[in-house]
């Protein structure tokens, strides 16, 4: 049986390029721009899934629609889906694959 939720992995790469751009208005020698930094939550305001439960290929089926996001992760065998919905609220998870420590963020 196949696990019909697509998995992808994703990069920052918008974010990264976002803070690439370059600005319209040049910059005058010797001068820093100014940035207004906005704290919207205080520090650990969103746990981390630190002992992941994950559904059997039958249950997933079942709960998830084809096209799914998940990040895809897959050592020696042993594989993992984290749906990217679930991982808009908590951002981070500890897990273990295939022998190995990991932390799956989004």
């Amino acid at each position: 049986m196949s696990l019909r939720v697509g998995v992808f992995a994703f990069m920052a790469v918008a974010a990264i390029l976002a803070g690439c751009a370059s600005s319209s208005e040049p910059v005058a020698t010797g001068q820093e721009p100014e940035y207004d930094i906005v704290t919207l939550l205080p520090k650990d305001a969103i746990p981390s899934i630190d002992r992941p439960r994950f559904y059997s290929v039958q249950e997933a089926d079942a709960e998830y629609e084809p096209d799914e996001v998940v990040i895809g992760v897959e050592f020696s065998g042993d594989a993992r889906a984290y749906p990217v919905g679930l991982l808009s609220s908590h951002e981070i998870v500890n897990d273990t694959v295939g022998g190995r420590p990991i932390a799956v963020t989004w």
